[in-house]
């Protein structure tokens, strides 16, 4: 099979993502119907210059992104495969233009008829900076409830913040621990707000979740990527990785492949997907490890918050291997889904992370449950539709509300569990 040119083979390509301008790029929708298409797909970015805005899915429409230069490869590749896809936008940047805009102008909409402080306003995606002001207002308010702490530094320097939340005061490990990380790939900004939404909900609100917070704690990294989370706000918003450089030309590892457990090189530097040069060689993944080890004894849950795809997804994925305690995470995910469903959300599908996404090592979940956390999941978020790799300002809200009735169930069933 012709294979189309790595991305680091690619030069024009990577100028125009270096840039942070995708007037090179192209974006299509596919939509593989048999378990071999899904399979070519899924094997494809570690060949191509493919960037995939949605988990590939049977029977279900993904955004695809590629670089306009390898049109006739793409095309070849597609019908190749017999893949239905189309072409729906020839220039990718006046659709991201287009989503800066109206997202900057619902903004200054919103501070114009609110009298309320714009960080307790789930109307507009916040920067770094308005998240980890926020994480302090609530640190000097709430002294009882919560701490935060910068846990870790990134290689450019800012800060990793957690938060803590617990109606004792402080986390003595005695009672079963919620452990979430949201943002570990920068332009997951809808990941990011639903975590921020959910603080400020049990923070500000606390006396109405006492299934959740009465009989369990909360250790949170809001941002697990804040040099690649900032990159995203200030130049090119569909950074995925971190800001480390890795070789003269190219920066960044995914840190969802950067973890010890199954570790193992994905691709070359360029990519996406590019698992380091070694596992857990970046300092926010060793930033978290060292966090999860210093409360592990008592994790019950663990979350990961991404976007998009709608699922819920269980280890383990770094190959086509259940977990021994299958029945029970499907049974706890399935939980969460219907709740979900009956506040009005959306259908997710809830499984094994490899048999209905796709297999990942070196990924946080499965590192999670490989230090004996029984119940790691993967959440994909519901996505934007085609204006935009991220939501519409304007939908955020429902998205995080939507989000926020997931978190309650697994928090409720935190508190059942036991701890040594």
């Amino acid at each position: 099979m012709k294979s189309l040119a790595v991305v680091c083979c690619c030069l024009v390509a990577l100028a125009f993502a270096k840039a942070g301008s995708y007037h090179g790029f192209e974006l299509y929708t596919v939509r593989p119907e048999t378990q071999e298409q899904l399979t070519e797909l899924l094997r494809w970015p570690v060949q191509a210059d493919v960037d995939f805005w949605d988990a590939p899915k049977l029977n279900r429409e993904s955004r695809m992104m590629t670089a306009r230069t390898d049109r006739k490869a793409v095309v070849n590749f597609l019908e190749r495969h017999d893949i239905d896809y189309e072409l729906v936008v020839e220039d990718v940047q006046e659709l991201l233009t287009k989503e800066k805009r109206r997202n900057a102008e619902h903004l200054r909409r919103v501070r114009r008829d609110s009298n309320s402080r714009a960080t307790i306003d789930f109307d507009h995606f916040w920067p770094l900076e308005e998240i980890y002001d926020y994480l302090d207002e609530l640190a000097a308010a709430y002294t009882g409830l919560v701490r935060v702490s910068e846990v870790g530094t990134t290689h450019e320097g800012r800060p990793i913040k957690a938060i803590t939340i617990s109606t004792n005061g402080v986390i003595d490990q005695s009672r079963p621990i919620v452990f979430i990380d949201g943002g570990i790939h920068a332009r997951e900004w809808a990941g990011v707000m639903s975590v921020m939404y959910m603080i400020h909900e049990f923070v500000e609100h606390s006396d109405q979740y006492a299934a959740q917070l009465t009989n369990a704690d909360y250790v949170i990294i809001p941002v697990l990527n804040p040099d690649g989370y900032s990159y995203t706000h200030r130049e090119n918003r569909l950074w995925r990785k971190n800001r480390s450089q890795v070789s003269i030309l190219c920066y960044g590892v995914d840190l969802n492949r950067n973890f010890a457990y199954q570790w193992e090189w994905t691709s070359s530097e360029c990519t996406n997907n590019y698992a380091g040069k070694a596992a857990e060689s970046e300092k926010e993944t060793q930033t978290m490890v060292a966090l999860m080890d210093q409360y592990k004894s008592a994790i019950r849950v663990y979350l990961a918050v991404h976007t998009y795809g709608e699922l819920i997804l269980w280890p383990w994925g770094y190959d086509f291997i259940h977990s021994d305690n299958a029945a029970d995470l499907q049974r706890l995910g399935e939980q969460a889904r219907d709740a979900l469903v009956a506040a009005g959300g959306p259908t997710y599908e809830v499984g094994n992370s490899a048999d209905i996404l796709y297999t990942a090592s070196g990924a946080t979940d499965d590192y999670a449950h490989s230090l004996g956390v029984p119940f790691a999941y993967t959440l994909e978020l519901t996505g934007g539709g085609l204006e935009g790799f991220d939501l519409p300002a304007s939908e955020l809200p429902k998205v995080t509300a939507d989000t926020f009735e997931l978190f309650k169930v697994f928090g409720q069933h935190a508190g059942t569990l036991t701890v040594p």
